[in-house]
This record gives C-alpha cells, sequence and structure tokens, in this order.
C-alpha cells in the first residue's frame, strides 16, 4: 500500500527524526498552533511526549541542540536559546484574524478605547499600528494588592483595558497612558537576555514611554491615588 503525505506531514516526520537521533528517545511528538503554550513535554518509562509549536519547524540548529539536550535530561530548564527563539518567534505571530472585531467592547460608560487608541496611534505612531482593543475584568472595584490595568497578548494583537478604568475618577490622560503602555508592548515586544533572563520593559520601551506627554502626570496620578487603587 502507497502512503502519500503532504509537505508538512513530511517536514513533521523529518523533524521528528532529527530530534530522536539528537536525544537518543523514541518521541511521540505533536505539533500544534497552541497561542499560550509553546512547548510542553511528558516524560514516561516507554515514550516521551512532546507537543511543539508550529515555529519549531524552523528552528536553527543551536536551539534544536538544547531542545534535544531538554528532552534527554540532560538540562533541567530550558537553554536561554529556546527560550529566546520562542520570544522572538512569538512577535511574529499573528492570530488576530480569530477575533471577530465586532465582538469587541470598545464603548464604555465613560472612556471609548477606540477613539482614544486611534489618536494615539496618528499622534505617537503614524497610524502604523494595526492591533485590536477591548474591556476586560469588572469596573467593581475589589480588596487587592495589585491592580492590572492594562494586558497586550502578542499572538492575537490585542490590549485589553481593565473596566475599572472606565469611571470618571481615573483621568483621562491616565487612561490614554495607560493604552498607550500596552501599545509599545508590540512597538518594543519582550526579550530574552543570554542568561535566560526575560526582560519586559527595555531601556527602549522605558525611553518611548517617556515621550508621552502626559508621563509624568499619569506617573503623580497613581502615587497620589494609592489609598483608592489599593482598598486596604
Amino acid at each position: 500500500m502507497h502512503m502519500f503525505y503532504d509537505q508538512e506531514t513530511k517536514q513533521t516526520l523529518t523533524f521528528q527524526e532529527q530530534l530522536e537521533i539528537s536525544a537518543g528517545i523514541k518521541l511521540h511528538l505533536r505539533i500544534n498552533d497552541n497561542r499560550s503554550t509553546m512547548l510542553s513535554v511528558k516524560w514516561e518509562p516507554d515514550c516521551t511526549k512532546v507537543s511543539l509549536h508550529r515555529m519549531f519547524l524552523q528552528a536553527p540548529q543551536n536551539v534544536m541542540q538544547a531542545l534535544a539536550c531538554y528532552l534527554k535530561g540532560e538540562h533541567k530548564k530550558l537553554a536561554p536559546s529556546i527560550k529566546a527563539y520562542i520570544e522572538y518567534n512569538l512577535q511574529k505571530l499573528d492570530y488576530s484574524h480569530e477575533i471577530d472585531p465586532a465582538k469587541l467592547q470598545t464603548k464604555g460608560r465613560v472612556y471609548d478605547l477606540e477613539q482614544i487608541y486611534q489618536e494615539l496611534n496618528d499622534e505617537y505612531f503614524d497610524q502604523s499600528l494595526g492591533l485590536l482593543i477591548t474591556w476586560f475584568g469588572e469596573r467593581r472595584r475589589r480588596r487587592c494588592k495589585r491592580v492590572t490595568f492594562g494586558l497586550f497578548h502578542d499572538p492575537l494583537r490585542l490590549i485589553k483595558i481593565h473596566r475599572l478604568l472606565d469611571d470618571r475618577h481615573f483621568p483621562d490622560y491616565f487612561v490614554a497612558y495607560v493604552i498607550y503602555h500596552e501599545m509599545l508592548h508590540y512597538v518594543c515586544p519582550t526579550y530574552v537576555g543570554e542568561n535566560g533572563q526575560k526582560h519586559i520593559h527595555s531601556k527602549e520601551f522605558k525611553r518611548r514611554e517617556r515621550e508621552f506627554r502626559y508621563f509624568e502626570e499619569a506617573q503623580q496620578w497613581i502615587r497620589d491615588n494609592q489609598n483608592y487603587l489599593f482598598l486596604t
């Protein structure tokens, strides 16, 4: 019986063979398009189960070698080269087509996220960014030690702003600052240093953050409103 494989299947089989030879163990390999988990491993007596994002099919030799060492147990932690490869390629993934813009919630009771985003995109980025934005969470404040005002999801190209900010207590320049900060995460992406440490806010990120027109005012507002932000 003849078996016919498409090009991607052949590539996956070749990739698995090379990885098994390098690691010296039998693998049960699954290539995925997961947006959150790029690499997972489950070591079992008869076979090591590995799930890898499709990005690894194009991995250079040094990453492949480090991955093989990790799979056969020579390294207890992921090598810096693997972490750096994942972080770099995360910036290139684009799953924004999976989001229906019509279902995003951008208009709040007080602030319109899309309008603020477009104004910032025009003033600071020459309308070069094609990101999505939405509210998340509840407007009600809760007792907490830390508040996450905004998030940026790389693969989705999506900015999420906490609905807590949809309140007149938060000045418009502060809401704009939070959105601008999340936009910078796309422009100045996270990277992994040679020691394997993840750097979320690079020197370039901090420099550009200070270019925001009301940066000092936003920082002062946070200092002046500690009791409001963090209930005691």
